[in-house]
């Protein structure tokens, strides 16, 4: 073929690329020694001399075949039954390997002799299976690729012949699907005691992989559908279309388990590009529902390798999803396109969920739900991944995580992207060569993650060995050597395979499973392992991480435990084991025939809380929150500032002794004031006022005596961030009750057209009267910028604006929250203390009615993102202490004292677009949170002088903004984003206590306190938030929370009567019928009601 017709046949497929969003040899003869957890065994040692290299020729490359740099995979069993465990390496283009294992890391390749030479093809997934359950593993090898050839995508199936060798079989199985498969997961889905597979697959056409087509994602073809096969007496029938999971995607991988606690098998399935992963819940009858929208608050964007596992010993799975986002600054801004906010929404519109570019750890919450916790956990970036898997590799008794990541040619990077780009709108022609030139190629480390026991791990990539840099793929776990600890087996792309030696010296244990005749394996049963000092469950399914299999012996860390107090082994059919006196530092052989018939009674475990409907009670309040998009007035704001209220308050208006309340609304919705009736139930009251007043978008809410009348009058806080600055919508409003509980709007407050939230009251003069203090939070269109607080003096029901006379130094108080007065120095008289956004907590000794700043030790460098402030006496010590909700833990930002948190604001372009820089230090320089493209849309200069998002990626802050604007702008940190308690030493001093991690989850809003039978208060907190910008994850991770409270420190409640993963923004306690009941504001939801037992 002439060079020309070449260039221009490639011209064509470098069209495509627009459109497509692309997902060492030692010469030592002994294994060194090593104080790191693995050490790589030379091949020189192992004889395995496997590498996956893969070649690109006109016809078939990485523009008309996207997935041609995913690599392949590695199974890992026993297949001549002689003890060791053998791998089996699959090879993209040329022939997969069988490596015997020979012991003491020595291995021998018997591919030729085993009839297992396969060249033809593209090789992906491999899984070790007895799938005629005669106890002697076969192999099942999946297929994609071959564009031009539906035999050289036929799955193979090779049985074991018991010598050494294997036949292939596939086809008197029914089981040579020649569709595009990636990996097969062998399961019992209908429960009858045999083994079902699920294969994942993708579809081959990419050109729409980033633009959302629901007609042609709806018209789905056999060859490109995940497929269900049931076994029907050894055979496989194929019901993918009865069983309700036909679909079009680009499956990458999946995951088998329990995920909602019937007692039945589902399957999770991650997609890669656009299109959501899937959750298929098992419906008891041979099909199954997606529902992943409803268990999953958020999912990666593009879903790669998963694994679903028990990170936290509280034996319940938890689901580890790979995606592509890199911890390096540098390689993230490199390679991260800007997210479209308008795409995004008709992503979420179209019900393909949230997705971000990230990891996610899906914790499991017990109720059939989960929180995403990858941020807080501190795995959410692991670069280009592949392979995750959860295992207890340093023998401690939790699970850690190692993962594979590095891709052969970097397709993700934007500056080829746009060269490419470029080369098409000029028509220049290049060959394909110079194109595979253009692309940048990094290997990179692989990642291990010690967990810590806490819902947190520890990056421990170099510290336990893991150092050197490949292009890695599948990889899977097996104790190589039987010396009771995990190693590793990892297939890389274009470098020999690497084979790692786990050098740890804990206490362990492992169990090999005896099944039915049926399922020999035992495969989907449960194993949990209960200690002095821990509990541990594992499920053994082999089909883990991306395109490989473990060892299907189960194993336990027992860290340095010396006893095991009882093992139960459940087969999933009913029949369970107890083992009492279990050996340590041993395998374990478990036998079906020893399990008996075992049936868990029901008992109804007493809940907590009942959820109340409140419509049956006559309460129909819908929060609305009218819409606007703040990111119109600066792109950089990391979450809209529109949205914000906590307008709930309650108390007795009408003097009858019951509680009523007052719940506010956004601009275009009308508050409500509800009256409770003897019985419990309520009435709307003031509905003509409050539907007058629904041009206000209320922010926060306040019962109390204004006119010291004895009733009790309402104050409302107004704000919008849509609004004008200085507009009138933006006055506060009071509203006089006349005794009986009707309301007529008030004159009486001085002009506050500021947008506000934080009230409390006082009387801090000892006039007799309660006075008010009122937080400044935001100026619309500003942020972070803010007017200053009000202090109003009450003289009469009128009220003063005092600050400047009588609140000293205000200065530090910005973006205010929250509020509270509080005689934190018990000399009787009421002080103030406020948290805010960009602010330290602020305290302010009251001095005969004048506050002066008070300077707490303990609070330098306090700022935060707190939310509510709230007094209470932790530990009846009589001491006045203080619960400080915060922005919490599990966000991309982990603000420190050493490493905080910027922003830069200011007209940066001299526009009329106040613009703002959100930035930390990297590898000791101040760089920039946001990217390339969404920095120069904001602050369009930086087009013309940033030419290059690599320019970009490498440059300072101050490179990229110029000093002088940096030096001019203004500049706020933070340092701290934890929840915490403010414990009140008694001495003017006070300590910090972190909350625990269950209170971190998301921002805590609000909290209630509750009674409880030790007379210690129990703390009951609430807050999601949903409307952070779209490269920032929301913040959906919070069911809420029940603090437990012991007086010196705080546990987490196990009930899950009062979890929800509605977003809400303010509680409030209620007696309604002489019962406590908690009130509960949602975003553009009805109230929660939950009464406590």
């Amino acid at each position: 073929m002439k060079k020309s017709t070449q260039k221009n046949i490639l011209f064509f497929f470098l069209f495509s690329i627009l459109f497509v969003n692309l997902g060492c040899d030692s010469s030592t003869e002994n294994i060194p020694k090593s104080n790191a957890l693995f050490t790589l065994v030379s091949n020189t040692k192992t004889n395995i001399h496997f590498k996956n290299n893969i070649k690109e020729n006109l016809y078939f490359n990485f523009l008309n075949y996207s997935y041609i740099y995913n690599g392949g995979g590695v199974a890992v069993g026993d297949i001549n039954n002689d003890g060791l465990e053998d791998i089996y390496f699959t090879s993209n283009q040329n022939s997969n390997k069988l490596y015997v294992n020979k012991g003491d890391f020595k291995f021998k390749d018997i591919t030729k002799n085993a009839h297992l030479t396969d060249a033809k093809g593209w090789t992906t997934g491999v899984t070790m299976v007895d799938i005629n359950n005669d106890g002697w593993l076969d192999i099942y090898v999946c297929k994609s690729g071959s564009l031009q050839s539906d035999d050289f995508r036929k799955n193979k199936l090779y049985i074991n012949q018991k010598n050494n060798t294997f036949k292939e079989s596939a086809t008197q199985y029914g089981l040579d699907y020649d569709g595009f498969s990636v990996q097969s997961y062998f399961f019992d889905f209908d429960n009858d005691g045999d083994l079902d597979m699920y294969l994942v697959n993708h579809r081959p056409d990419f050109r729409n992989s980033v633009t959302i087509d629901l007609e042609r994602d709806k018209a789905i073809k056999v060859y490109s559908s995940d497929q269900l096969y049931r076994n029907d007496n050894g055979t496989y029938t194929n019901v993918t279309k009865i069983a309700g999971i036909s679909n079009r995607t680009w499956g990458l991988s999946a995951s088998i388990g329990d995920f909602n606690n019937d007692g039945w098998l589902d399957v999770f399935v991650a997609n890669d590009f656009y299109h959501p992963d899937f959750l298929y819940i098992n419906n008891k009858d041979g099909t199954f529902t997606d529902d992943v929208l409803n268990r999953f608050s958020h999912i990666s964007n593009n879903s790669m390798g998963s694994d679903f596992a028990d990170i936290n010993n509280d034996l319940q799975p938890d689901l580890l999803v790979l995606d592509m986002l890199a911890e390096d600054h540098i390689r993230s801004k490199k390679n991260m396109a800007a997210m479209n906010t308008n795409s995004f929404n008709l992503m979420v519109n179209a019900k393909y969920h949230h997705q971000y570019m990230t990891n996610t750890l899906q914790l499991n919450r017990a109720n059939g739900m989960y929180s995403e916790v990858s941020l807080l956990a501190g795995i959410a970036k692991t670069d280009w991944s592949w392979a995750p898997l959860i295992a207890d590799f340093d023998n401690d008794g939790y699970k850690d995580i190692f993962i594979t990541n590095g891709i052969e040619n970097d397709l993700s990077n934007q500056d080829f992207r746009k060269k490419m780009e470029r080369n098409i709108m000029n028509r220049k022609k290049v060959t394909l060569e110079e194109a595979i030139a253009m692309m940048p190629s990094e290997k990179l480390q692989n990642y291990s993650f010690k967990n810590n026991g806490n819902l947190s791990f520890t990056n421990t990539s170099g510290s336990w060995g893991l150092t050197q840099k490949t292009n890695s793929n599948g990889a899977a776990y097996a104790d190589l050597d039987n010396d009771g600890d995990l190693d590793l087996i990892v297939n890389n792309q274009s470098d020999f395979a690497a084979i790692y030696k786990n050098n740890s010296n804990n206490n362990h244990v492992s169990f090999t499973l005896k099944g039915s005749a049926k399922n020999r394996n035992g495969v989907g049963s449960k194993i949990s392992v209960y200690s002095k000092n821990n509990k541990q469950m594992k499920h053994a399914f082999v089909s883990r991480g991306y395109q490989s299999s473990v060892s299907s012996k189960i194993h336990f860390g027992l860290g340095k435990e010396t006893e095991i107090d009882s093992v139960i082994i459940s087969w999933g059919t009913g029949l369970q084991e107890t083992l009492k006196n279990t050996p340590i530092n041993k395998n374990i052989f478990l036998h079906y025939k020893n399990a008996q018939k075992h049936t868990v009674a029901k008992q109804k475990e007493k809940q907590l809380f009942s959820n109340i409907d409140p419509t049956t009670i006559g309460i129909n309040y819908v929060h609305k929150e009218n819409i606007f998009n703040d990111f119109d007035l600066q792109l950089l704001l990391p979450q809209k500032q529109s949205e914000i209220t906590s307008s709930i308050t309650v108390a007795d208006v009408n003097n009858d002794g019951l509680d009523d309340f007052f719940v506010g609304n956004s601009k275009g919705a009308s508050a409500a004031l509800y009256i409770q009736k003897s019985n419990g139930t309520f009435y709307s009251s003031n509905q003509q006022l409050f539907s007058k007043e629904k041009k206000f978008e209320d922010t926060d809410a306040l019962f109390f005596d204004a006119d010291n009348d004895g009733d009790i009058d309402l104050y409302v806080a107004s704000g919008g961030y849509e609004l004008n600055e200085n507009s009138s919508l933006l006055q506060d409003r009071l509203y006089v009750n006349n005794g009986k509980g009707i309301f007529i709007k008030s004159s009486k407050l001085p002009t506050m057209l500021s947008y506000t939230k934080g009230i409390t009251a006082a009387d801090f003069d000892n006039d007799g009267d309660l006075d008010l203090f009122v937080g400044s939070r935001v100026i619309p269109g500003k942020y972070p910028l803010s007017n200053p607080p009000y202090l109003l003096e009450n003289n009469n029901g009128n009220f003063t604006n005092v600050t400047q006379q009588k609140l000293s130094d205000f200065s530090e108080i910005k973006m205010a929250n929250d509020a509270v007065f509080s005689d934190f120095d018990n000399d009787g008289d009421a002080d103030l203390i406020v948290v805010g956004e960009w602010m330290p907590i602020v305290f302010y000794e009251n001095k005969k009615g004048f506050f002066s700043r008070k300077e707490i030790p303990e609070l330098i460098k306090s700022n935060g993102w707190q939310q509510t402030i709230k007094e209470f006496d932790m530990n009846n010590d009589g001491h006045k202490d203080y619960f400080i909700g915060n922005w919490g833990n599990n966000n991309k930002f982990h603000p420190t004292k050493e490493n905080p948190l910027h922003i830069y604001a200011d007209y940066f372009d001299q526009n009329n677009s106040f613009d703002i820089v959100l930035s930390k230090k990297s590898k000791g320089k101040m760089v920039p949170i946001r990217g390339k493209e969404c920095s120069t849309q904001q602050t369009p200069f930086l087009g013309k002088k940033i030419g290059s998002f690599n320019q970009f990626a490498t440059a300072s802050l101050s490179e990229i903004y110029g000093e002088d604007r940096l030096e001019n702008a203004t500049h706020y940190k933070v340092y701290n984003f934890s929840s915490i308690i403010l414990k009140n030493n008694g001495d003017g001093t006070f300590k910090q206590i972190k909350l625990p991690k269950i209170a971190q989850f998301s921002p805590t809003l609000d909290i209630a306190f509750l009674d409880s039978k030790n007379d210690f208060p129990t703390i009951f907190g609430v807050g999601n938030v949903y409307d952070s910008e779209v490269e920032t994850i929301r913040y959906d991770a919070s069911q809420n929370y029940l603090l437990l409270n012991s007086g010196t420190q705080f546990q987490n409640s196990s009930d899950t009567s009062f979890l929800t993963t509605k977003e809400a923004k303010a509680i409030e306690t209620i007696t309604i019928n002489n019962k406590k009941h908690l009130l509960i504001l949602n975003k553009n939801r009805a109230l929660t009601l939950l009464r406590k037992q």
